[in-house]
């Protein structure tokens, strides 16, 4: 436990040696010469062990060396910091300018290309669209008042905002130190463009001042052209920012020294007095509190830690002196134990020979010396048991004896009783066939029964149709004897017809013959018309006379036909009672046939219970003789072991076998 505990004080002072940059706790202890060794009143070394890894590893400086060591490296950090931001200004600054330059250049060259064009298609002459190509550049302004200017090859001025300078060379002017400027801003647009740096005064006068200038070839015409900026409000920028980056790194260094100085006592105290308290353990001393166990820090982590530590070292002396007491205890447990220890060997010996004859079969042995008190209750089972087992194996015994007599009798008995099981399935198999032969009969007769139903319901049905047609004979017959009557009125109308026609063809030629020659011609259609009546009157009286003979025919076959319709309906009748009674046959034989097939299943299922007995029987005797030998083989087995005499018991178990009747 207290291996543990250091580890635990170890562990804490390794992670908090990250967050404040502080020497480990351990490296302290081992500068204040705490001994890495085993005493009975405390063991620090795994904080000796931790102390001397990183005794190599860590600088020897204290805490408020190291927080003013780290406070300064923030310091450079900032300024370097600040170094660089300045530095990415002032780098900024003049990128702004350059594109500003080389914006209104590019704009100017834009200019002069769209004179040029004009120019080159013959929309103005060259001279007009280089003056107006001057003029349009003479008027850009930018920046503080800034300008753009022309030259051409020879560092003649062809445009400037100074029209007093327009036209004169400037090849061979110079700055205020000296420098050929135009020459080299002609020379660098030559070479693709660039910038120019140089020293001149403002047009409206005054110092020289630092310049920026970028120059450009515009080819068509052979112009340089450029433009410039003073950049010296740049440098004051840039001063201005730097100062009030050094008054904020003042500043800055200033809170850090501020808040260095508090927070190096905040932790340093604590510390030497946590550093203390181990010494103090170190040396056996656990009657201190540590210090700053309430703080919620890391600190506070350390000082619960190693008052966790000099607690398990209280309880590890006050266990010591436990220790001691549990030794003389143990002592005269151990003087027990062995006497315990004899009394069980003893004991365990007797039943040992106890168990020897036993396992050679002899159940009269007993446990008759004395044993301790504590092993009476086991020896009192010992015999016991076998007292029981010592009864229980004699009266087996005994009953083997009656069991196998008994047995005796069962397997004769259910020899006897199979041998009359398989006369009885012989007799019942012999009706079961009998049976199934009068089922067979019977079947067939309740098929020709049925036959004969089916042909008798097919015979009323035929019937049935002959009296419908006869039914419909007479009705045609009927409608042929109205017929009939009805075309003997409309002969005897032809008749009359006839008749009249007669008697006008007569007047007709009666009034022809009084027209004379004139009436000549229609007398001979008179006498055509008479003719004709008079053949009408006797074809109508012939076919009179031929439907009065069929009207007389018709109605004999009427009546032939109603009495053939009673006829069929009388048959009907016979064949319908003929159906009922091959029906009421049909029934009484089906269920004969039915009653025959209940008869022959209940046969049937004799037979298989009785050929089941039948097995079963043979199962029992099989099973008697089997339990016959298996008795015999038990007599054997118990004839193998001792008993005491049971002379008393054996009547009382023959008792049951004579009141079976045995």
């Amino acid at each position: 436990m207290l291996r543990r505990m250091d580890g635990i004080i170890a562990l804490s002072a390794h992670r908090l040696v990250p967050r404040v940059g502080l020497p480990p706790l351990s490296a302290q202890f081992a500068r204040r010469a705490i001994p890495c060794r085993r005493q009975r009143s405390v063991h620090v070394s795994p904080l000796c062990l931790v102390g001397s890894h990183r005794e190599g590893h860590c600088m020897t400086f204290g805490i408020s060396r190291k927080l003013t060591l780290l406070t300064g490296v923030a310091v450079a950090l900032s300024i370097l910091a600040m170094s660089l931001q300045l530095s990415s200004l002032h780098h900024l600054l003049w990128k702004d300018r350059k594109e500003l330059i080389a914006t209104q250049v590019e704009s100017t060259v834009s200019i002069l290309t769209h004179f040029a064009a004009q120019a080159q298609s013959g929309a103005m002459t060259l001279d007009e669209a280089q003056h107006r190509a001057k003029e349009a550049a003479r008027a850009i302004r930018y920046g503080d008042d800034d300008y753009v200017f022309i030259y051409d090859p020879q560092g003649l001025r062809v445009m400037h905002p100074d029209t007093e300078r327009e036209g004169t060379n400037a090849w061979e002017a110079t700055d205020a130190n000296g420098k050929l400027h135009i020459r080299e801003m002609i020379v660098t647009a030559r070479e693709g463009g660039g910038f120019t740096e140089y020293f001149v005064a403002r047009l409206s006068g005054g110092d020289p001042l630092p310049k920026l200038s970028y120059s450009t070839l515009f080819a068509p015409w052979g112009w340089t052209v450029g433009a410039g900026l003073y950049v010296d409000d740049i440098t004051a920028d840039f001063m201005a920012e730097m100062r009030r980056s050094g008054l904020w790194s003042g500043l800055l260094l200033l809170a850090l020294i501020a808040c260095a100085i508090p927070l190096s006592r905040s932790i340093s105290k604590p510390i030497k007095a946590l550093t203390a308290m181990m010494g103090r353990l170190a040396q056996g001393q656990t009657d201190d509190t540590v210090p700053g166990a309430a703080r919620r820090d890391e600190i506070g982590a350390m000082a619960r830690a190693v008052e966790t530590f000099r607690a398990a070292t209280i309880d590890r002396d006050r266990l010591a002196r436990d220790a001691d007491a549990v030794n003389a205890r143990q002592a005269e447990m151990v003087e027990q134990t062995n006497l315990r220890a004899a009394q069980l060997q003893h004991f365990v010996g007797a039943i040992s020979t106890g168990f020897d004859r036993l396992s050679r079969g002899d159940l009269t042995v007993r446990i008759t010396d004395p044993v301790a008190h504590e092993f009476d209750a086991v020896k009192d089972q010992f015999n016991t048991s076998l007292g029981q087992l010592d009864e229980a194996l004699g009266l087996v015994v005994d009953g083997v004896a009656v069991i196998r007599g008994g047995l005796a009798e069962i397997s004769a008995a259910a020899h006897d009783l199979a041998h009359r099981t398989e006369q009885q399935a012989a007799n019942l198999e012999e009706t079961v066939a009998a049976l199934n032969e009068v089922s067979r009969g019977v079947d067939q007769a309740a098929e020709g029964v049925s036959t004969a139903q089916t042909s008798a319901e097919t015979a009323q049905r035929n019937a049935q149709g002959g009296g419908e047609i006869v039914q419909k004979a007479v009705g045609a017959v009927g409608e042929i004897e109205e017929s009939t009557r009805q075309i003997g009125t409309i002969i005897t109308v032809i008749d009359e017809i006839a008749f009249q026609t007669n008697l006008l063809a007569l007047n007709a030629g009666i009034e022809a013959a009084r027209a004379g020659e004139a009436g000549r011609g229609f007398a001979v259609v008179a006498h055509e018309v008479r003719a004709l009546a008079h053949k009408t009157a006797e074809a109508a009286h012939q076919i009179k006379d031929l439907i009065g003979a069929s009207t007389v025919h018709v109605r004999e076959g009427a009546g032939l036909v109603r009495s053939s319709g009673a006829s069929l309906v009388t048959i009907v009748e016979e064949v319908s009672a003929v159906r009922t009674i091959i029906t009421m046959i049909a029934s009484s034989a089906r269920e004969q046939s039915q009653s025959l097939r209940a008869l022959s299943a209940g046969a049937d299922q004799m037979d298989k219970v009785t050929q089941q007995n039948a097995a079963m029987v043979e199962e029992t005797t099989a099973a008697a003789r089997a339990l016959e030998e298996q008795t015999d083989q038990l007599a054997s087995k118990a004839r193998q072991f001792r008993t005491t005499p049971q002379q008393a018991l054996r009547p009382a178990a023959v008792e049951p076998r004579r009141a079976a009747g045995w």
